[in-house]
């Protein structure tokens, strides 16, 4: 049997001290590094509202997604400010958020 990915979930926040309009101030990730791949995320905006994707979500018209960044997980959080967070946690912004795929939108 095969046994499932070891997942991480990290939080951090935009960048700059601006945030540009349309961007989240907060992002939730759910990473495998057995995958290297950023499986689901969530995005927070100022405004109270909160979007979420997944690989399984980019996936559902038949498009293939590794994984929701173009690099691997060193490369593309080597500098990035997250901090560790628990499962519950991510899972607590997942189930308020709504779909937005953004690879593969039709």
């Amino acid at each position: 049997m095969k046994q499932a990915p070891f997942l991480a979930y990290f939080r951090g926040r935009w960048p700059e001290e601006e945030i540009p309009d349309g961007e989240p101030e907060w992002v939730r990730y759910e990473t495998s590094y057995e995958q290297d791949a950023v499986l689901r995320a969530v995005n927070i905006y100022r405004d109270g509202r909160i979007t979420r994707n997944s690989i399984e979500i980019e996936e559902r018209n038949g498009d293939r997604c590794p994984s929701l960044i173009d690099c691997s997980l060193t490369e593309g959080f080597a500098d990035a400010p997250l901090k560790e967070i628990d499962r519950d946690e991510f899972e607590e912004h997942w189930e308020r958020g709504t779909d937005e795929p953004f690879w593969f939108v039709r």
